[in-house]
């Protein structure tokens, strides 16, 4: 959206005609990594008793959860700049995360299962009664145990596990 209503509000400070377009364009940049945002409402606060002490907090109402954000600086465009590096930021990773969630239009669910299919077939043999292949047998499943060897004082104690297993 190129027309994002941008809305400014100062508090101990005066508004510059030079500053509100700063303001105004770096904000709507956020729009290219936030094309569906409905608007965004900006506070540039002089924090009394600091002279240098200027902050920018900016909330981006979007479909959803909003973002929210706020910078500190010593400089106001300083603090504009850094509160916009933070929005886009944040709203890069909100795109990534519903890029996750909903599913991209070259997969389906077939070629999925398909995929998942053949490497569960190369990864996960079917269990064999080879006499090499120890397994464990409880309750109709079957389940294979690999033997593994202890390092360390108790290697040479044997350990059983389970009723069933086969050495």
């Amino acid at each position: 959206m190129t027309n994002l209503p941008i809305h400014i509000t100062t508090h101990h400070l005066s508004m510059s005609n030079a500053l509100h377009r700063f303001a105004r364009k770096k904000i709507s940049s956020v729009c290219r990594f936030a094309n569906d945002a409905l608007a965004a409402d900006v506070v540039l606060r002089r924090h009394a008793g600091a002279k240098e002490r200027f902050s920018a907090s900016a909330r981006l109402a979007l479909p959803g959860r909003d973002i929210h954000g706020r910078a500190v600086a010593s400089n106001l465009y300083a603090a504009i700049g850094k509160l916009v590096a933070k929005l886009a930021r944040l709203s890069r990773k909100r795109k990534t995360r519903l890029a996750k969630t909903f599913e991209h239009p070259g997969r389906s669910e077939t070629s999925f299962e398909l995929t998942a299919s053949r490497y569960a077939q190369k990864m996960l043999p079917e269990p064999s009664d080879a006499p090499g292949q120890p397994h464990a047998r409880e309750g109709g499943q079957e389940m294979r145990v690999f033997p593994f060897r202890r390092h360390g004082p108790f290697a040479s104690s044997p350990i059983s596990i389970g009723r069933g297993i086969r050495p």
